[in-house]
């Protein structure tokens, strides 16, 4: 009996949820319905914004846009937090319309810093980004098939670190990886978590030694929460950008061509964390591989 039991409220479940599937069907299809045939289509679009159906409202972000264009934007930032994975990417898809250059970069700024999605924030933050760069390891070239060893792991001077919070998400666009940014009223700080800020800075300069008898230079980040992007000497390294679940996760990249042997070298990690704290939390090495 009890067995019985069990499937007849199997079956009622699928039934339910069945109906509630042709009913959001149904639903959308009115709305869409109704959208093309209306003479003014804006009320219409209001009345999807509001819906309980988040696929409504990711398309009536979009067509509200597509009508207003940047006069849409106001509107469409008072959607930023409460926009779940449809809706905010399709913020991001209209950010990227933005047809004034300004406008578009904070639009794309405030929704990788609203977004309760991470998804979301990192497809803003990567549409807001000129930097791009496939850092390709000694380990990973398909013309190495040689062994490889690690001759030597300098640690980068755990005190000498430069900090500082980036409210605005700006400071590649302000150049806050070059070598001769201005950091001297930055705070003083070793690898630590910080709190309060998606985005910050570091910066540290350190002497290589002379070169040594080797085949590559990497920098090794044994701990970064969560996202990273690297400078090395005012060149654009790469980045290690994987969400949440990376915290964890040790992570190099391949600095061969721009170490400077011998002399000082400037570094600047640009970090995003998409919870309550972040930061460079463990020491970085400079390796050197034969």
């Amino acid at each position: 009996m009890p067995r019985r039991i069990f499937f007849c409220f199997a079956a009622l479940f699928s039934i339910c949820c069945a109906a509630q599937a042709v009913d959001e069907i149904s639903a959308r299809t009115a709305w869409l319905r109704e959208l093309d045939k209306a003479k003014d289509p804006l009320p219409i679009l209001r009345k999807g914004l509001a819906s309980q159906d988040p696929e409504i409202r990711a398309k009536a972000v979009y067509e509200y846009f597509l009508r207003r264009g940047d006069a849409a934007v106001p509107e469409l930032e008072k959607r930023i937090r409460q926009a779940g994975p449809a809706e905010g990417m399709n913020l991001v898809v209209c950010a990227k319309m933005v047809k004034d250059p300004a406008l578009r970069t904070a639009f794309l700024e405030k929704i990788a810093r609203e977004t309760t999605v991470p998804e979301v924030a990192r497809e803003a933050n990567r549409n807001n980004f000129p930097f791009f760069r496939q850092n390709v390891r000694l380990s990973e070239r398909k013309d190495w098939d040689f062994e490889i060893v690690k001759l030597k792991s300098l640690p980068l001077a755990g005190g000498d670190w430069r900090f500082l919070p980036d409210n605005g998400n700006v400071g590649h666009l302000r150049g806050f990886f070059k070598t001769d940014f201005p950091d001297g009223k930055w705070t003083r700080r070793g690898p630590g978590y910080w709190k309060g800020n998606r985005t910050a800075w570091y910066r540290i300069r350190f002497t290589a030694p002379e070169k040594p008898d080797c085949n590559a230079a990497e920098l090794n980040f044994t701990g970064v929460e969560e996202a990273a992007w690297v400078w090395l000497n005012g060149v654009y390294i790469g980045c290690r950008d994987k969400g949440p679940s990376a915290w964890n996760q040790p992570f190099q990249l391949d600095v061969t061509g721009e170490i400077k042997w011998g002399q000082e070298n400037v570094m600047a990690v640009r970090v995003i964390n998409t919870g309550d704290e972040g930061g460079i939390y463990n020491p970085v090495f400079l390796d050197i591989l034969k």
